[in-house]
């Protein structure tokens, strides 16, 4: 039958691999002219022209009846289950970013959890846009590394319920993992670094307006000091010239003259 697995095909977590996508989704994927044309009698080799092919990811759209072709091609991988060399390939497909994620989905239907981190995780670097076919028959713009991430979180995705993944921490936690690093750990150290220099920048020249703010206001008062004392001085002088004119005038003979004529007209003054 078309639609049966392999015989030599080996068992994903204790059963069918076809099985991993639920009966419902299974019938309408053998209902489908997508995969009664294109997917008969595929093989893994055939299975990357089909592949190179695809234009959108995503589940089932039009009142959840139609599969995508994607969802086709991920039901036939399960069912031919090709080598593990084939899939890494899948992944290695730089230009074709849509076995790209094909590939990714079949890694993560049936391989152990420390395999599908390895293996995936890389993929994070991946940022071009992917199409996706929405339950509405739309169309919508996701990212690789967006699709790649949702692999990973999510318990169902295009409607394919995910097996259970171990969490990261667990597996790093008895030495399966190594911590995880994103290739934006030295942008981010980077942009810290500058922002640090920045700061002491601001800092130094901070302190270096402060300092010459104190030294001008120094001067200023230095300056103000001065004219205040060229002011005192000044104001003595005048003093001073004042005083030197008054002796002068009282020394004239004519002031002195002027003095006795005033003198003696008091004296008249008192003895009339």
């Amino acid at each position: 039958m078309a639609n049966r697995t392999v015989r030599d095909a080996v068992t994903v977590r204790g059963t069918n691999p076809q099985y991993l996508i639920e009966k419902i989704i299974r019938t309408r994927i053998y209902d489908s002219k997508y995969w009664k044309e294109e997917c008969f009698a595929l093989t893994a080799e055939l299975l990357v022209d089909q592949g190179m092919e695809l234009r959108y990811v995503g589940g089932v759209y039009a009142g959840n009846v139609k599969p995508t072709p994607f969802l086709c091609l991920c039901l036939k991988m399960l069912q031919i289950q090709p080598e593990k060399d084939i899939i890494v390939e899948f992944l290695r497909q730089e230009d074709y970013k849509y076995i790209r994620a094909l590939g990714a989905m079949y890694i993560r239907l049936t391989f152990p959890s420390i395999e599908v981190y390895k293996y995936l995780e890389p993929l994070y670097n991946d940022y071009r846009k992917m199409r996706m076919m929405t339950r509405q028959g739309k169309f919508e713009v996701i990212y690789v590394d967006e699709f790649i991430d949702n692999l990973l979180r999510e318990d169902r995705y295009c409607d394919i319920h995910l097996p259970r993944l171990q969490k990261r921490i667990t597996l790093e936690e008895i030495g399966e993992l190594n911590p995880y690093v994103s290739a934006l750990d030295e942008d981010l150290e980077k942009l810290s670094t500058s922002e640090s220099d920045d700061e002491e920048e601001e800092e130094r020249s901070r302190i270096k307006r402060k300092d010459q703010s104190k030294f001008s206001f120094r001067k200023r008062s230095h300056s103000k000091d001065r004219e205040r004392d060229g002011d005192r001085i000044r104001d003595r002088d005048i003093e001073r010239e004042r005083e030197r004119s008054r002796d002068r005038r009282y020394r004239s003979p004519d002031y002195r003259d002027r003095e006795r004529s005033s003198r003696k007209e008091k004296e008249r003054d008192k003895d009339r």
